[in-house]
């Protein structure tokens, strides 16, 4: 008999609580030293489980050869209530505070003693037993020899009537498997009938749990104060926290104010306000084939723009939902909480450079399939590794950046990094001429001699100063036409694509070309285009900071994605505003360049020479003007330069083709 009950107890496994493991740890204590005591009250058939105090408590099941002694209390014998229900029969209830309190006065009538369990570094961890229905039963003490934890369902025969002792021998957990404390599925036991004393998971090294014992009427007191209204005098906290709210109000609206008046300074420029633009018929200045064969090509390029936004909208998303394994990941490997920031960066902008590579062919292949380009697709590809090289390194600077500040200043970091964006913008512009365009161009000086001395007398007319006039190689990559001023100071050039000297355009429509771009140095428009820069990187880096703070800031390296996604949203909400600046600039250097050299018919020609040779579209839908038009539409600056030509405005010009100040024709 003895044997049998011995393997009956070795059956009674893990499972048969219905407990998870949740995880397998290795080199886990082999001490587990116990000389615990369970006071028990046999009123029912069901096992109380301590719940314990702290519950990232390890459980781990005693090892060894162990003796257990089972005794009732002051020697007296237990007694049999009768058959108990068979549904509540082996049923495990753990205990709750709440449940407890709940329960005092029931067990205060009942003079029910609270018990305990006193496993090694968790004594006074609570057991309770549930009532299953039966009064009066004496409690009785269950002792362990080697004091593990003993617990009854039903009671075994060597219980009932007599004091009965065994020997039995303890497996170990297979694998060495541990159980959370708090994470055990509870549920019925397999065996009713069969008396369940067994060694159980005795919880090592966690915290003491309070001791409560027999102090009902103190937790109730105590708990009862959290309902109860405390009258608390906070009028100087009030009134300093009202001032901190008052001036952090009146900072907002002081800003408010600064931005706007700064934003209507920008805007100003020498266009007439009384100007009044003709309405035009493109058919009249372009012929049908042109405008049908335009549309039919700017239709699919602006349907490859929006796809182009949404893979990378679509890209950047997915890697946000991915962000926080792929970091901590790369957190080991990159060393470093800014370091992992800049590869997670690096990783998205790859990743959606990858994504968008297929529209890129395509529209390579749309712009060779119309003309606009003889480059091959190699040398293609290798313009755009170039590109994505700069852009490379200018988002490792940024986020190296973004991610250091917000480290260093918390959720106020934006207001450091939009005057350091600015500087690196001013950086940018710099270097740009002397360092990134050699990288994709050859330059020479411009060989028509005649042409140059044009251009400069323009510069001394427009106010600007021209050291030199230079040709790109523009040709091996585009057969559109077009021309800038590159360079700061002593490194300012007038340069023209070689394109625009292939003998599409005459001298007075390239001298009206470089009279506009003369135009944008002497108003300014770089140095402009940096204060709106800065004017919509305040609020859209502040907009990304309170974005990624509610997901705990950009000091954590893997938001450094979800920065991204939010900072393409805020370029795309604010493209709008940024065209419409674009535009209005592009206007006041077509009007300056009216004044500089008084032929409108040359300016004319020249925007429908640009429109046959660039497939532009000089009457474009409103959507496309909104969100891509940098520049008036075609159909647009002819008529400006109608109504110069008209003279029905009403303000005087600064120059004449001489030099002097007199009244527009």
């Amino acid at each position: 008999m003895l044997e049998a009950r011995r393997k009956a107890l070795r059956e009674t496994l893990l499972a048969n609580l219905r407990l998870r493991p949740f995880d397998g740890i290795g080199d886990t204590p082999k001490a587990c030293p116990a000389r615990v005591q369970v006071k028990h009250e046999i009123c029912g058939a069901r096992i109380p489980v301590a719940r314990l105090a702290d519950r990232a408590g390890v459980e781990e099941p005693p090892v060894g050869r162990v003796e257990i002694e089972l005794g009732s209390v002051d020697g007296e014998v237990a007694r049999d209530e009768g058959p108990q229900k068979r549904e509540l029969e082996g049923e495990m209830a753990v205990t709750d505070e709440r449940e407890r309190l709940g329960r005092g006065d029931e067990r205060l009538g009942r003079h029910v003693l609270r018990h305990h369990v006193l496993p090694h570094g968790v004594p006074r961890a609570a057991v309770e037993e549930r009532h299953a229905g039966a009064h009066g039963v004496r409690p009785e003490r269950l002792e362990e020899g080697a004091r593990l934890v003993v617990e009854l369902a039903g009671r075994p025969a060597g219980a009932h009537r007599r004091v009965g002792g065994e020997e039995l021998e303890v497996e170990p957990a297979e694998h060495a498997e541990v159980v959370v404390s708090d994470q055990a599925d509870v549920g019925a036991l397999g065996d009713d009938a069969r008396a369940l004393v067994r060694s159980r998971p005795v919880p090592y090294e966690v915290p003491e749990a309070p001791e409560l014992v027999g102090a009902l009427a103190v937790d109730r007191l105590e708990d009862g104060l959290e309902g109860v209204e405390v009258r608390v005098d906070v009028r100087d906290d009030a009134g300093a926290h009202g001032r901190a709210t008052l001036a952090k109000a009146a900072g907002g609206i002081a800003f408010a104010c600064l931005w706007v008046a700064a934003a209507w300074l920008l805007l100003r420029t020498e266009t007439p306000d009384g100007l009044a633009l003709p309405e035009l018929d493109p058919g009249a200045y372009f012929p049908a084939d042109h405008l049908d064969r335009a549309d039919r090509y700017r239709g699919v390029t602006r349907g490859l723009w929006a796809a182009g936004v949404v893979v990378q909208l679509a890209v950047l998303a997915l890697i946000v939902a991915r962000a926080r394994p792929l970091a901590a990941w790369l957190s080991p490997k990159a060393g470093g909480r800014v370091r992992t920031g800049v590869v997670l960066g690096l990783v998205a902008l790859g990743a959606t450079w990858l994504a968008g590579l297929p529209l890129g062919v395509f529209r390579h292949w749309w712009g060779r399939r119309y003309g606009l380009t003889e480059q091959g697709y190699l040398p293609w590809l290798g313009d755009r590794a170039i590109s994505l090289a700069v852009t490379a390194l200018l988002l490792t600077i940024g986020v190296a950046g973004a991610v250091w500040l917000a480290g260093r200043l918390g959720r106020r970091w934006w207001l450091a990094a939009a005057p350091a964006l600015v500087v690196l913008g001013v950086g940018y512009i710099v270097v740009q001429p002397v360092v990134i365009q050699p990288l994709f161009n050859r330059f020479e000086p411009l060989a028509d001699a005649e042409l140059a001395r044009g251009v400069e007398r323009l510069g001394d007319e427009i106010g600007v100063r021209v050291d030199r006039v230079e040709v790109a190689d523009a040709s091996r990559r585009t057969t559109t036409a077009n021309a800038y001023v590159a360079g700061l100071g002593p490194t300012r050039r007038v340069v023209f694509y070689d394109t625009a000297l292939d003998g599409r355009f005459t001298d007075d429509e390239l001298l009206s070309l470089a009279a506009h771009e003369l135009a944008h140095v002497e108003r300014s428009h770089l140095w402009k285009g940096l204060a709106w820069f800065a004017l919509l990187a305040v609020p859209g880096l502040a907009l990304v900071a309170w974005g990624t703070e509610r997901r705990g800031g950009l000091r954590d390296p893997a938001l450094v994605p979800l920065g991204l996604l939010l900072a393409l949203a805020v370029i795309l909400v604010t493209q709008p505003v940024a065209n419409a600046v674009s535009r209005a600039y592009e206007a006041e250097a077509d009007w300056i360049a009216l004044e500089a050299t008084g032929d409108p018919e040359s300016a004319i020609g020249l925007t429908v020479r640009f429109s046959l040779t660039g497939l532009g579209d000089p009457d474009p839908p409103t959507w496309s003007r909104l969100l891509l038009g940098t520049h008036p539409a075609g159909i647009e600056r002819i008529a400006m330069a109608e109504a110069y030509s008209s003279g029905e405005w009403q303000t005087a010009s600064r120059f004449t083709p001489s030099g002097s100040s007199t009244n527009a024709p």
